[in-house]
């Protein structure tokens, strides 16, 4: 067995915008007791619709996907240590809405919403199997867009040129589940599922990005961000043999640090 028993810049109102998103990003998950770690490059794509209506109501739909190999650090359960490499797909959907406080200087929104993260774990080599990990959240945060210069065209219309701005975000933990395929390591095993309670984790987000307008439909823009996730030891599953309870298995308390890069086209 490989490892221990499984453990926008705010538009005027009524403006919309589509973004599409390349990222590269540097995962590293770590389960410190026993010290199990995974890290390594992902790549993805991501997509984001966002509506800035009436009343300065704000509402965003995001879809994310990132995925590629990590290397895996730990042991089996007889405590032999083992390097090899898992095949990773991690899968994000959001639903977010807010609130535009525009000023002559800087615009801020504040928001909320709902979150689902579905992470797919194939661990490599002759003890390796599949996990599945599900995160259910909802984050809390606020956006920072601040204008630095414009252009003017020829019959008279002033449109953003340069831009920059942050997000900050708190992401409140309401649900996590991880199965684990141990059937694929041992036939006649069961493929325990362990719940990780409400509150019992959280999440944080950070990002900084620098924006420049082509026209006034299109633009690019850099965002360097970083994410954080922790997470406490699961609820204990049954472990079963061909149907005969032999223990108990459960998920350690684990964090997630990832760190990368946006390149953003929004239209």
């Amino acid at each position: 067995m490989i490892r221990r028993p499984p453990r926008s810049t705010p538009k005027p109102s009524s403006a919309a915008s589509d973004v599409y998103k390349r990222q590269i990003v540097y995962m590293d998950y770590e389960e410190p007791k026993p010290n199990v770690e995974w890290d390594g490059f992902l790549y993805g794509i991501s997509g984001k619709y966002t509506y800035h209506g009436i009343y300065n109501i704000m509402s965003e739909l995001n879809l994310e996907w990132i995925g590629g190999e990590l290397n895996y650090d730990g042991s089996t359960w007889a405590g032999v240590p083992v390097e090899t490499d898992t095949d990773d797909s991690i899968l994000q959907v959001r639903g977010l809405i807010g609130y535009d406080i525009k000023k002559e200087t800087y615009a801020i929104t504040l928001f909320t919403g709902f979150g689902f993260r579905y992470w797919r774990d194939d661990i490599e080599g002759e003890s390796g199997y599949k996990r599945i990990v599900r995160y259910w959240y909802s984050p809390i945060g606020i956006r920072l867009t601040v204008p630095l210069s414009y252009i003017r065209e020829p019959e008279g219309k002033v449109y953003l040129k340069w831009s920059w701005g942050i997000n900050a975000e708190y992401d409140i933990f309401w649900k996590g589940e991880v199965k684990s395929y141990l059937s694929d390591v041992v036939s006649g095993l069961n493929d325990p599922e362990n719940d990780q309670d409400p509150f019992d984790g959280y999440g944080l987000r950070f990002s900084l990005w620098v924006k420049r307008n082509i026209n006034k439909n299109v633009a690019f823009s850099i965002e360097p961000f970083v994410r954080y996730w922790w997470v406490a030891k699961s609820e204990s599953a049954t472990l079963t043999y061909y149907g005969n309870p032999i223990g108990y298995v459960w998920e350690p308390k684990n964090r997630t640090y990832i760190y990368g890069i946006f390149l953003n086209f929004s239209f």
